[in-house]
């Protein structure tokens, strides 16, 4: 499904200076010389729960408009602004959500905004979220992926809650959802007629797999410095979800077949080492795993020690991810694209 989306397109004067009057300012200015450096002009609508839909407007050299015209930016969650979730329940017409957030706010601001043929799409964030049963099974596989590495990412790990991959294209997040519902929705529906029982009954076994995709992605897509929203449709959103998680699946799935058999990972440094350096370097992995890097430090020499960790880093051998083996759970093996998305 869509969630978060930014859209945006040119706008004369008369149209910036009725938000620009509604909106809240925030500029830097020099005291002395009354010098402005910047000016920021947002405001933020209200939708469903508390959910908000941010509209900016400023100088329409930021899009390489003309000088003299202004932009304007819609961004927000439609699923969230109607529904005040976006778990399940999903929206997917891209065309159909941009022209009722543009609606909205040409409602809000009693003006008419440009036809939907002339926006255009910055990002747009493609989430899935699958049905795991219950909230172990959804901890130890987000977990597992804490073990791994992720070649021009930017990983950020959170236990039991979420990993962040972060890219100059995209950004990929697979979380827990019931707990990320409760560490940032749960306060705005308390005291409401929503049925929050039942709500998180309904998602305590989800894990959700989201894409933000980024303009340079995009431009790829189309080959446009603007990207057109009537150009683009779900599929080619699918698609580039598709891609960039199938990457990522590829690495998890490299890394956890390391992490849990030892036989495939002495199998490697046989094929790369002569046998008496596979060995040893097999038996510094196991101990390792068994007693952690810092016990192992100061039981070796710091040359062999550091000789042996780039070895093992040549090879491709993840080692990061050691833990104690009293520590070693069941690991849940989930595959995203052998699931059903919940709808």
């Amino acid at each position: 499904m869509i969630d978060t989306i930014k859209i945006y397109t040119e706008i004369d004067s008369n149209i910036y200076n009725q938000i620009y009057n509604k909106s809240i300012i925030k500029t830097s200015f020099n005291k002395g010389s009354g010098e402005i450096f910047y000016e920021i002009v947002n405001d933020h609508l209200d939708g469903s729960y508390d959910s908000k839909l941010s509209v900016r407007v400023g100088c329409g050299s930021k899009y390489q408009f003309t000088d003299k015209g202004y932009f304007i930016e819609i961004e927000g969650s439609y699923h969230k602004i109607m529904l005040g979730y976006n778990s399940h329940n999903g929206f997917y017409n891209l065309q159909k959500i941009c022209s009722n957030l543009i609606q909205l706010v040409s409602n809000a601001y009693n003006i008419i905004l440009p036809n939907l043929c002339n926006w255009y799409l910055q990002r747009v964030d493609v989430a899935i979220c699958f049905d795991l049963k219950n909230q172990d099974n959804v901890k130890s596989y987000i977990n597992s992926l804490s073990r791994c590495r992720y070649p021009r990412r930017n990983a950020k790990f959170f236990y039991d809650e979420s990993i962040y991959l972060s890219g100059t294209s995209s950004t990929l997040k697979i979380y827990n959802k019931l707990l990320e519902f409760k560490k940032h929705d749960l306060k705005k529906f308390l005291n409401t007629d929503f049925n929050l029982f039942n709500y998180l009954d309904t998602i305590q076994g989800f894990v959700r797999f989201e894409c933000e995709i980024k303009k340079k992605l995009l431009r790829k897509l189309k080959n446009e410095k603007h990207i057109k929203i009537i150009d683009i449709n779900y599929n080619d959103l699918k698609n580039i979800w598709s891609d960039e998680f199938m990457k990522v699946i590829k690495f998890v799935k490299n890394d956890l077949e390391i992490v849990r058999d030892r036989e495939d990972v002495l199998k490697r440094l046989n094929e790369l080492f002569k046998p008496c350096v596979a060995t040893r370097l097999f038996n510094f992995y196991c101990s390792i795993k068994l007693n952690g890097e810092s016990v192992l430090r100061n039981q070796i020499s710091k040359s062999t020690f550091y000789d042996y960790i780039k070895k093992l880093k040549d090879s491709k051998i993840d080692f990061s991810q050691s833990y104690r083996v009293e520590e070693v759970e069941e690991i849940f093996y989930f595959n995203p694209f052998e699931f059903q998305e919940v709808v």
